[in-house]
């Protein structure tokens, strides 16, 4: 592989251009059907069997061209690529995005690296910020619900002899079986549930009501249709019970024993205004994180100067890809999402687009800040921290340093520290 050109289509940001021949290309693909031709079945052959011209004619002449580019630009881009940033004595400020621009059988490959570079801004002001801390107050609602909380989570099951009604919980034996043979995955020993959860398909806990502990009966009930288990949708089932024990959870008294016991304090009175500490900490740490980001907002408003759209970009898409993940962990699409904030795709886009773009000329001032004040981390410190890494997983240093970016870890850690030298040197006023 060759370096073709080195560009700076826009101010902060460098393009370099790379390509491979149609020799290099063809000698990597080759390299790559010899390294996975036994992972392929084709018709009419034995699994591994095909040769390569076989396998193209079936699955298409670009099969193995993207792993083979993957490994020329793997193996070859990261020496061409350091050097021109060091003849071009550029500073990147973040991993390069590569991007395949063309590929031929008989002309080979070209692909750029389109790299963010650290920005000269100018900063009109680093030190002397002036924001306000405020705490809300905590309530005697908030204390009651956290004491609640507790007392719920200091609940004890007690047995209970009379039927089994909704909010019980007992524990039971049970065993399915459908047209009188038991099925993989119903049955179960000594199998906890609370009546009325819905955990069961319908009329399973139903079943279960006015029976009591130590009896035995069984359930007659169908499966859903929807049902996950494929075999078991739709079809009528018998459950056999053996109902071990009927429980009701007995919650605490709020007194002085549940004050010891819970929060190693003698009172209520005493408990409560642990609570309220513990709250008004929470509130206050809160608090405290809103201005010092604040502090770093005003920060970046002084920071006067364009940055590398590439790097906005970036950090747009991270901010978007962990929203679309918190969703998903939700189980909520983004659109349903907007809805419930009233808002428009566009709108939400845009905001993010915004904060993006603060955030991201916030950390280049800290660096900026960082090199002035000498706060980015020595080698001797970087390597510090790496072999407490490496001795922490039973690793050597050089194994840990194969596998870190130490230049975005050096980055990173300027940026921290040159975060605390603004707040330290900035008023927080605290009501």
């Amino acid at each position: 592989m060759k370096l073709v050109s080195v560009e700076t289509p826009e101010k902060s940001v460098c393009k370099m251009t790379f390509s491979a021949s149609a020799e290099e290309l063809e000698t990597a693909s080759n390299a790559v059907y010899e390294r996975t031709r036994a992972s392929y079945t084709i018709r009419g052959f034995a699994k591994g069997e095909a040769d390569r011209a076989q396998i193209e004619a079936d699955r298409g002449e670009h099969t193995f061209w993207y792993d083979a580019i993957n490994d020329l630009m793997d193996k070859d881009v990261p020496a061409l690529y350091d050097a021109a940033m060091a003849e071009h004595g550029f500073k990147a400020v973040d991993d390069p995005v590569y991007d395949l621009v063309s590929v031929k059988k008989d002309e080979g490959f070209v692909a750029t690296a389109t790299t963010a570079l650290q920005p000269e801004l100018n900063l009109t002001q680093t030190t002397g910020f002036k924001t306000e801390c405020v705490t809300p107050a905590v309530t005697d609602k908030e204390i009651d619900n956290i004491l609640e909380r507790r007392r719920q989570a200091a609940a004890e099951l007690v047995p209970h002899k009379g039927p089994a009604v909704k909010g019980n919980i007992v524990h039971m034996d049970y065993e399915g079986s459908i047209d009188g043979k038991v099925f993989a995955g119903g049955s179960a020993k000594n199998q906890t549930l609370q009546l009325g959860s819905g955990r069961m398909i319908p009329g399973f806990e139903d079943g279960i009501l006015g029976h009591k502990g130590g009896e035995s009966f069984d359930i007659n009930v169908t499966f859903p249709a929807n049902y996950h288990v494929k075999d078991l949708a739709g079809k009528p089932a018998v459950f056999k019970i053996n109902l071990i024990d009927v429980c009701v959870r007995q919650l605490p008294a709020l007194n002085s024993d549940f004050a010891k016991k819970i929060g190693k304090v003698d009172t209520m009175d005493e408990f409560r205004a642990q609570i309220k500490q513990q709250l008004y900490d929470g509130k206050h740490a809160s608090a405290m994180n809103r201005a010092k980001d604040q502090i770093l907002t005003q920060l970046a408003n002084a920071a006067e100067g364009d940055l590398p759209s590439v790097l906005i970009e970036t950090t747009y898409q991270q901010e978007m890809e962990r929203v679309q993940q918190q969703l998903q962990m939700q189980r909520m699409s983004l659109d349903r999402y907007l809805s419930q904030i009233h808002q428009t795709r566009e709108s939400f886009t845009s905001a993010v687009r915004t904060a993006a773009e603060k955030n991201t000329r916030a950390r280049m001032a800290l660096l900026q800040i960082a090199q002035a004040e000498n706060l980015v981390p020595t080698e001797e410190e970087i390597d510090k921290k790496l072999q407490e890494r490496a001795d922490r997983t039973k690793k050597t240093l050089d194994e840990i340093k194969a596998n870190t970016n130490v230049e975005a870890m050096r980055r990173n850690e300027g940026i921290r520290r040159a975060a605390d030298y603004v707040i330290e040197h900035s008023t927080i006023e605290e009501k």
